[in-house]
């Protein structure tokens, strides 16, 4: 597919929070509509996709994890749960003495070909080549996630269609290979990558209206990612918590790796120093985040929180759209 068509992408957000319905009126009003699939099963995924369909979205992402490399040390992941105990104390939950293992890479990939999404993008690493002829084989249009000049080169090289750019404004998880990499401000991680890749480069971090949409179309991005401006939506699964500027942070006490979101327990004092590598600190803190309230669930959001509206997907799309077209 072409890259030319959207302007506007709706990120990917896992955890539940853009369910298939969310997606699919994302998808109808003209944004590339994105399921985050991280967390989810193949046959969640399957559902997820049959969803939007029904619910009458055409083309449509899905977004998965490329999972580590390394397994995670014992004796981490032991000191991790051990310096996690006096967190769910203080949240009131009972800590399980076992933890649901996360669904497989090779699970989710089997349910993202049979899927067939317009596009699969991914993110914290790179596709293998052999599962990158098996989307192509189907008509899957492949988009990877950099937030570095060299990460866009790597995906660059490996012959995605487009590159996401993500930039330390974005909330959630920093897409970067290396789970300890510092990030980099938009702006200059896509002045940078414009003059290292040819591919069409999409912008994504601290993105909110259509005048943000413009600025980085405008500085070479061929489309803008927008995730936290659909926080507020109507047809979002989110928490309710103030937003004020200046109001997000950053931790890696939640999955171990960084991550962007509301100001709460697990950016201060009260947060675990022990971390065991990711994933296995999200499914150590898994349990925790669910069952307690706003100062230990993870609130990810992007340094524009306070900047989202509330309205319906279809009307917020329509407008990001208007607005950058008066530009």
């Amino acid at each position: 597919m072409s890259f030319q068509h959207y302007s506007l992408i709706q990120a990917p957000m896992a955890g539940g929070i853009s369910g298939a319905r969310f997606v699919a009126e994302a998808s109808r009003a003209g944004a590339l509509g994105s399921v985050g699939a991280g967390y989810l099963s193949g046959a969640a995924i399957l559902e997820s996709a049959r969803g939007v369909r029904d619910a009458g979205g055409d083309a449509f992402a899905i977004n998965l994890f490329i999972p580590p490399s390394q397994t995670p040390d014992a004796e981490q992941v032991v000191k991790a749960k051990a310096a996690l105990r006096s967190c769910y104390a203080a949240a009131g939950v009972a800590m399980p003495e076992q933890f649901a293992p996360l669904p497989s890479f090779d699970e989710q990939f089997e349910a993202v070909l049979e899927a067939r999404p317009a596009v699969f993008s991914y993110t914290f690493g790179r596709l293998p080549r052999d599962r990158m002829d098996a989307c192509r084989a189907r008509g899957i249009a492949l988009v990877g996630t950099a937030t570095s000049v060299a990460e866009a080169q790597a995906l660059a090289e490996d012959g995605v269609d487009a590159v996401v750019l993500q930039g330390e404004e974005a909330g959630g998880h920093r897409g970067s290979v290396d789970p300890l990499a510092p990030g980099m401000a938009l702006d200059a991680l896509l002045a940078a990558c414009r003059q290292a890749v040819s591919l069409p480069l999409i912008a994504a971090g601290g993105l909110m209206d259509g005048a943000d949409m413009a600025r980085v179309m405008r500085a070479g991005a061929a489309a803008a990612q927008l995730g936290t401006a659909f926080l507020r939506c109507h047809e979002a699964d989110t928490a309710e918590a103030e937003a004020g500027p200046g109001a997000t942070g950053v931790t890696r006490a939640v999955s171990g790796r960084w991550a962007r979101g509301l100001a709460n327990a697990w950016m201060d004092e009260r947060a675990p120093q022990d971390i065991a590598p990711y994933p296995e600190q999200h499914r150590l803190t898994s349990p925790l985040r669910k069952g307690a309230g706003a100062d230990w669930k993870s609130l990810w959001a992007g340094t524009g929180a306070h900047r989202s509206r509330e309205m319906p997907v279809a009307e917020l799309v329509r407008t990001l759209e208007e607005e950058w077209k008066e530009q």
